[in-house]
């Protein structure tokens, strides 16, 4: 098996859920992992803080980030096991966060020799 990295992307509105919104989603989050898990599709997946900093050009200028006018942020993230890209993008489109108005970005990690 090939590992992917899911990005999920948010919309500035995620943020406006009530408790028992963002609690169904969860939970949503949850089972939907319980299924990779189950078909040996999960590895390793977590939420990121809202706060960051951006590190941008040769002249390594630092910025806060992500940027409260953007309008998505990274949120989040998963690693996948697939056999291919197609196999790893059929299994993103069950990601949750994509009912509430998030894209995902799916990448294959390259290989290295460690």
């Amino acid at each position: 098996m090939k590992e992917f990295l899911m990005l999920i992307r948010e919309n500035a509105n995620y943020g406006n859920l009530t408790a028992q919104q963002m609690q169904e989603d969860i939970e949503k989050h949850i089972q939907w992992v319980e299924n990779l898990v189950a078909q040996g599709h999960f590895k390793s997946g977590s939420p990121l803080e809202s706060a960051g900093s951006h590190i941008k050009g040769e002249n390594r200028i630092v910025m806060d980030g992500p940027y409260i006018e953007s309008k998505e942020c990274i949120s989040g993230f998963y690693f996948l096991l697939a056999g291919s890209l197609a196999e790893a993008t059929e299994i993103a489109k069950g990601c949750p966060a994509l009912d509430m108005g998030a894209s995902v970005e799916i990448r294959e990690i390259m290989p290295t020799n460690e």
